[in-house]
């Protein structure tokens, strides 16, 4: 499996590879941008007049109050398309990182996910979105804003201030994969992503130096979901591949005889022999309820 640091690029090459990914990033930019112009349109139409009477009636010039009145409409519409934007945001998100699985051919992991009662997986949600206003955002602005100073060295301070940011950045990629897939509730996934905190900061380095650069910031905030969720199925297939192994040994040594069942007489009397029959049905159960990799992916946590 390739290291964590190498799939924020992958992401862009595989986003960029795969056109039906295109549509989840221009549709929260198509739409805020048709509830901007609705916005704004209502907002001269309903919201000038009466902040620009407001303003006269409270005393203040008629000219100088239809020019406050005019920028604040420009400034709350603004605001609208931020607020918009934001909850437009993480669906969005969210419905690209599923898609990329399916284009991934991981179509395997929504059939065998952990099945979460939907009232339940609604309150998550709601936590998780509490989680990722109060904890991610402002987290990361507080971050940002320590870590600002390290810029102003040249290359080795930006590359230290990302890898601060990185954990942060790289958990708020996979909370979706958490909470849906795996079942974690919020306060889960934040200690699970803390005991792998290694392996985050070296995806979220590179994840936010990407978004870092000017304009092209806008791609890279989704090739970066694009890039966790290639990381998220190759630890799936990977841990698949151990528990296959680990039962294919468990039935190779099942099948071997031992030796005080084939001659009895350097068996002592005390001795226990497992029967065929009930290390088959052993193993039967076992195959029945596969086991669980020590990082939480495969079959048994899809």
């Amino acid at each position: 499996m390739a290291p964590p640091y190498s799939y924020p690029l992958t992401g862009i090459v595989y986003f960029l590879a795969h056109p039906q990914l295109w549509v989840k990033m221009l549709c929260p930019f198509l739409l805020t941008l048709i509830f901007g112009i609705v916005s704004l349109v209502l907002s001269f139409v309903f919201l000038l007049p009466l902040q620009a009477h407001a303003l006269i009636d409270a005393g203040c010039p008629e000219w100088l109050a239809w020019i406050v009145s005019v920028i604040f409409v420009l400034l709350e519409s603004a605001i609208f398309d931020v607020i918009f934007f934001a909850i437009l945001l993480p669906i969005f998100q969210d419905a690209l990182f599923d898609a990329t699985l399916k284009a991934r051919g991981m179509q395997r992991m929504f059939e065998t996910r952990v099945d979460v009662n939907g009232m339940l997986l609604c309150c998550r949600g709601v936590s998780s979105g509490i989680a990722l206003v109060w904890f991610l955002v402002l987290a990361q602005i507080v971050v940002w804003i320590i870590t600002a100073p390290l810029h102003l060295i040249p290359v080795v301070g930006t590359v230290i201030a990302c890898y601060i940011n990185g954990w942060p950045a790289c958990w708020g990629q996979h909370i979706h994969y958490d909470l849906e897939f795996r079942g974690f509730s919020v306060s889960d996934s934040r200690r699970y992503a803390w005991r792998n905190r290694g392996a985050y900061c070296s995806f979220g380095v590179v994840a936010v130096a990407l978004e870092l650069v000017p304009l092209f910031n806008l791609l890279f905030m989704w090739t970066n979901v694009v890039a966790a969720a290639l990381w998220v199925a190759d630890k799936y297939e990977k841990n698949e591949a151990e528990i296959a192994k680990q039962q294919r040994n468990q039935a190779q040594g099942s099948g071997n005889t031992s030796i005080a069942s084939i001659y009895p007489s350097v068996r002592s009397p005390s001795s226990f022999v497992p029967s065929v029959e009930s290390e088959h049905s052993r193993l039967l159960h076992h195959a029945s309820n596969p086991g669980v990799s020590k990082d939480g992916y495969g079959t048994g946590t899809a």
